[in-house]
């Protein structure tokens, strides 16, 4: 019986080796692909990359990938903080009022909001945002990304509230300290780096979003747009578009798109990883 559990044993362990190597082999393939194709591109570009506008078909020059920069930068600026503080907020009445109704319908929404197909979210606000204003905007695209990141931001921040242990609320109430004086001055330091691990993995959490602006944000290439009351654009869209076309310098910009898109991703969870270390209670 021992040696029947032993040879079981080193057989499990066998199995999760090869399908862990097999899928950090497929990961780590995936990354080459994407850097080699994308990195010759961006220093073939320079500075331009970043600053011009995309090349037209039959243009010999590489151009630029600005007006996605730009309407990315901006929807993620706007949404992120929005999504954070709603989130926190939200978070907050579930933990400390968990059986008030409220809180109750604000827990089973968020979770809901999880697992509805993205490109719905876009559909929705294509209808109730984009068509009564007439037109495509950056502020569609700002509600649509808030929605999808909202439930991954709640869940986050409820998670490391529900964490705190009790003795520090009673510690707290015991010298005569409110409800929310005990979240402000006693739970927020204590998950203040998970607060920091949520504003994170938010903002890869918008950054490479697609289908949910699919059809708010107008795909504007022809300039750099600043408000977010105007049609823009965004590099998870431009790399969906270019890819899909024949043209060969479509290609190469959708390849140093995805690459610099990989790049954040790889500088945020590696962020995430080293510098955000687990809080010790």
């Amino acid at each position: 019986m021992y040696d029947q559990r032993k040879i079981k044993d080193k057989l499990f362990f066998v199995f999760v080796l090869s399908v862990s190597i097999i899928a950090v082999t497929l990961m780590l393939h995936m990354i080459f692909v994407t850097l080699s194709n994308g990195i010759p591109v961006i220093l073939r570009a320079g500075l331009g990359f970043f600053t011009s506008i995309p090349p037209t078909p039959l243009s010999k020059n590489i151009g630029g990938i600005a007006p996605a920069l730009a309407g990315s930068f901006i929807m993620t600026l706007t949404s992120l903080p929005v999504s954070i503080s709603l989130a926190f907020f939200s978070a907050v009445l579930t933990t400390e009022f968990p059986r008030n109704p409220l809180s109750i319908i604000i827990d089973v929404v968020a979770k809901s909001l999880a697992s509805i197909p993205t490109i719905v979210v876009s559909m929705v606000i294509y209808l109730i945002v984009v068509v009564p204003m007439g037109k495509f905007s950056a502020l569609a695209g700002v509600l649509a990304l808030t929605i999808i990141s909202l439930p991954y931001s709640y869940t986050y921040i409820s998670t490391y509230l529900r964490s705190i242990p009790a003795t520090y609320r009673e510690a707290a109430y015991s010298i005569a300290m409110g409800r929310w004086r005990t979240i402000i001055s006693v739970f927020v330091p204590i998950i203040r780096r998970g607060l920091l691990i949520t504003v994170l993995m938010t903002s890869a959490r918008i950054l490479g979003e697609t289908a949910a602006i699919l059809f708010v944000t107008g795909r504007y290439r022809l300039g750099v747009s600043v408000s977010l009351l105007d049609p823009t654009d965004a590099v998870p869209l431009l790399i969906f578009d270019y890819m899909l076309t024949p043209y060969k310098n479509f290609q190469e910009i959708s390849w140093a798109a995805a690459s610099l898109l990989l790049l954040s991703y790889l500088i945020i969870f590696t962020t995430t990883k080293f510098l955000v270390k687990e809080v010790k209670l």
